[in-house]
């Protein structure tokens, strides 16, 4: 296992430096947002590394934890919760305008919330649109009440 380990952590710390090395090009690239304003550069540094670096270190992690396999059902289950988080915030516009009425007052892109949570509260308050009803359907074939279920109140 000592050999694996330092695959994977050599993989990562690649990775890593590969990254670096594309973000001075970017850094370069993106000069001129500087003189426009530094906290919008520092943003899209920051973002892009971000992006940059989970290209590469997720997938390498991820089979690692396969390997490993103690506790990789927990892992996934985490790993799924991040995800739906995720996409909350980066679709949460999107999920406004299609699966939500306008008088919904459980909007979709607020951080820390689930895609599950807010469908289940919308499902609950009826102010799933059609597209928000077949999803939130969809996920139930899944896993039955899966949005009911993942309601967390505030």
């Amino acid at each position: 296992m000592k050999i694996v380990k330092f695959i994977f952590t050599a993989l990562a710390l690649l990775w890593l430096f590969i990254t670096i090395l594309i973000m001075v090009q970017v850094a370069i690239l993106i000069l001129p947002i500087l003189f426009i304003s530094k906290k919008h550069y520092t943003e899209w540094i920051l973002f892009t590394f971000a992006l940059i670096c989970s290209f590469g270190v997720y997938p390498i992690s991820f089979i690692y934890a396969a390997i490993k396999w103690k506790g990789f059902l927990n892992y996934l289950r985490k790993l799924s919760l991040s995800i739906d988080i995720t996409g909350n915030m980066v679709a949460g516009a999107l999920l406004n305008d299609n699966f939500i009425t306008s008088n919904s007052v459980h909007k979709f892109g607020v951080v820390q919330e689930t895609i599950s949570d807010n469908l289940g509260e919308n499902e609950r308050d009826h102010t799933l649109s059609v597209f928000g009803k077949r999803f939130t359907n969809l996920l139930g074939v899944i896993d039955f009440d899966h949005a009911k279920k993942s309601i967390v109140e505030d």
